[in-house]
Parts: C-alpha cells; sequence; structure tokens
C-alpha cells in the first residue's frame, strides 16, 4: 500500500465514524421529538392563553418609564436595540408563513412566529454578544417584565424565556426591523451583525409611543447573495441557502473542552467567517463594547444550581457527555473533561458569591 494512502486511512475512518454517529443522533432526536409531541402541544396551548391579553384594560405604559427600565436591566456597558411596536401591526409582517414552526432542537418545540402574536404591544431586544450566551438577554428581558407588572399589576407584561414563551426570536425581530436574515439561516442586526442575542416582551396594554411599523419586504441580507463562505466554512454543511437543515449537527459542534471557565468555545464557524458581520464587530469595538471575557457561564451555570436545587456539576458532565462536545470533522480535539474535573470546575467556576450573577452585582454597586 503506499505510504500516502496509508496515511490516510485513520483521517478516512474517523471521518466515517463521525459521519455514522451523527446520522444516528439526528434519527435519535427524532423519535424524542415524536415521542414528545403531545407535551409541546400542550405547552403551546398554556403559551397561547398567556398571551390572549385582554385582561388589564384601562392600563396604558408610559414609553419613558419602559425606555428607563430597558436601560437599568441592560448588562453595564453592553450596546442593545429595542423597539416597541404595536402587536396586530407586527403580526401583520411577512404574511405568507406558517403561525407556528416545529423547531429541531432536542424536543422540538412548537413555536409562534410573529404572525401568531395576540398581545397589545411587543418589546423586540437585540442585546450585542459575540459568544453563544443567552442568559444576560433573557435575564434583561425579564427584569423589564417584571419592572412593568410591578407598576401596572401582575400578567400585565410576560417576557418570551421568563414565562417559557416558545416563539421563532429572529423572525420577530426581523419583521421588527432588527435586522435580516443570513445565508447561514441566523438573525443578522443591523447594528450588531450576527453578533447578538433576542428576546421579546409581550404588553397586555397600549404604550404612549410605538416605533413605526417597517414596510421594507427585504428579509435576506444581501451581501449573502454573492458570498458563500458561511456555507463552505460549516464543518457539516449544516445549511445553505438561508435554511438550517442539520440543527442536531450543528447544537453537537461544541469544542470537547467546552464548559471550561467561560463558554466562548461554540463552533461559530459560519458567524466568524461573515466579512460584514466581522465589519460590524470591529466597529462595536472601537466604540468599546467589551470583549468576549466579560462573557462567561457563571449566571448561567447558578441558575441551573437553582433550578435543579443541586451543585451543577452533574448536570454539566451529562450535558457535556451525552448532548455537547462532538468532535469536529477534519480537526482532532482535546479529551473531554471526566467527571472529576467537572465537578471541580463547575463547582469552583459556578456557585461561589463572588461570582454569582456578575454583572448585575457591579451595576448595583454604590456609585
Amino acid at each position: 500500500m503506499p505510504a500516502s494512502l496509508r496515511d490516510r486511512v485513520p483521517e478516512w475512518l474517523r471521518r466515517k465514524r463521525w459521519q455514522a454517529v451523527d446520522l444516528a443522533w439526528r434519527g435519535q432526536w427524532r423519535a424524542v421529538r415524536a415521542a414528545a409531541t403531545p407535551w409541546v402541544k400542550k405547552e403551546l396551548a398554556a403559551a397561547r392563553e398567556k398571551l390572549r391579553g385582554g385582561t388589564h384594560p384601562g392600563v396604558v405604559i408610559d414609553r419613558a418609564a419602559l425606555d428607563g427600565w430597558i436601560r437599568d436591566a441592560a448588562p453595564p456597558g453592553v450596546p442593545y436595540e429595542a423597539v416597541v411596536l404595536r402587536g396586530p401591526e407586527l403580526a401583520a409582517r411577512f404574511p405568507d408563513g406558517p403561525q407556528v414552526r416545529r423547531g429541531r432542537h432536542l424536543i422540538g418545540k412548537l413555536r409562534m412566529t410573529h404572525r401568531a402574536i395576540t398581545s397589545d404591544a411587543v418589546v423586540v431586544i437585540a442585546l450585542f454578544s459575540d459568544v453563544a450566551a443567552d442568559y444576560y438577554v433573557e435575564s434583561m428581558a425579564a427584569d423589564i417584565a417584571n419592572q412593568i407588572n410591578r407598576a401596572h399589576g401582575d400578567g400585565v407584561a410576560v417576557a418570551d424565556a421568563q414565562a417559557g414563551v416558545p416563539v421563532v426570536l429572529k423572525e420577530i425581530a426581523t419583521a421588527a426591523g432588527l435586522g435580516v436574515i443570513g445565508k447561514n439561516a441566523l438573525f443578522f442586526a443591523h447594528r450588531f451583525g450576527f453578533n447578538c442575542k433576542l428576546s421579546a416582551i409581550f404588553l397586555d396594554a397600549p404604550v404612549t409611543r410605538f416605533e413605526a411599523t417597517p414596510t421594507s419586504e427585504t428579509w435576506k441580507l444581501p451581501d449573502c447573495s454573492t458570498c458563500n463562505l458561511c456555507v463552505e466554512a460549516c464543518p457539516v454543511s449544516a445549511f445553505d441557502d438561508y435554511v438550517i437543515t442539520k440543527v442536531e449537527s450543528c447544537d453537537r459542534l461544541i469544542a470537547a473542552d467546552y464548559f471550561g471557565p467561560r463558554r466562548d468555545h461554540m463552533c461559530r464557524a459560519c458567524i466568524t467567517r461573515c466579512p460584514v458581520s466581522n465589519d460590524i464587530l470591529k466597529l462595536r469595538r472601537r466604540e468599546g463594547v467589551p470583549q468576549r471575557a466579560f462573557w462567561d457561564n457563571e449566571a448561567q451555570l447558578s441558575l441551573a444550581a437553582d433550578l435543579f436545587m443541586y451543585k451543577p456539576s452533574f448536570w454539566v458532565w451529562v450535558l457535556q457527555r451525552f448532548y455537547y462536545g462532538s468532535e469536529m470533522p477534519g480537526r482532532v480535539t482535546r479529551s473531554r473533561k471526566g467527571f472529576g474535573d467537572a465537578l471541580t470546575s463547575s463547582v469552583n467556576t459556578a456557585t461561589s458569591e463572588r461570582t454569582r450573577d456578575g454583572w448585575r452585582l457591579a451595576a448595583r454597586k454604590p456609585k
């Protein structure tokens, strides 16, 4: 056997093994989604009931107060965009499409698009984030909703993650005019590129001032029409032509050392390869937005500890072992942490009072 062929055989076998495991993985999650259908239908019905509205007649939310609550809830020094639109007008945007989509993530939630919105008003938030951490924007939206409810009564405001309302946030943000969809099927914010996270707050009351409802019918990032760099960069060919087809494969592509001290090891190849998004990121950097060291997973793991009433180490290890941490085809990664390492690192990182929810503590320190 020629030496060049002999050298390639192990890599060829490794790729074939990865592909076989990935195919089995996707089949497994399709079965899980089918079994979870009754549960997700029940969740969707409960979410629709929360957004039914009409239970707070006479309440009007002052826009100046709302803007103040949004500013106070944002992480210190982190830029964001927030718009407040009339619910019926937002629901009427891009009418040709489904009211509900079935996701391919994990159990496959039934998520409402903007067309299913029945609330009087909707606050849509895009928060700068150059890593895959949802906790901060979700906490920000929850804080805003809590302030509105304190001022006007329980149930006036419902934040999507806080209240368990499954929605397609990228479609809501696109309909709200905050951005468009890239060829990688991700939301591209006009101000932040792909480096942002989204949340929505549904209001059962009008606001004293709304943004004008956008009229543009463009939902695709124009630069993508002559570019294919993100598609070529994806190591598992998870998407093409503005549609993601292999969600499970994309989900798993988190480096084997994912649960280290900071949550910044996801693949993100399609995001970091985009020249348009990178140019916008450079502009934000020159304006002084926080470096990625600011974004860590301490608060998220602390949240998990609160939810399960245990130290988060075991759950970290389970997620890492059985869902995240796939090898990347064509690249050898470091071995995953064992249970002992996960136990030590997650307890030390996530559960001390010194590090818990750091940006909130910093924001509330006396000046």
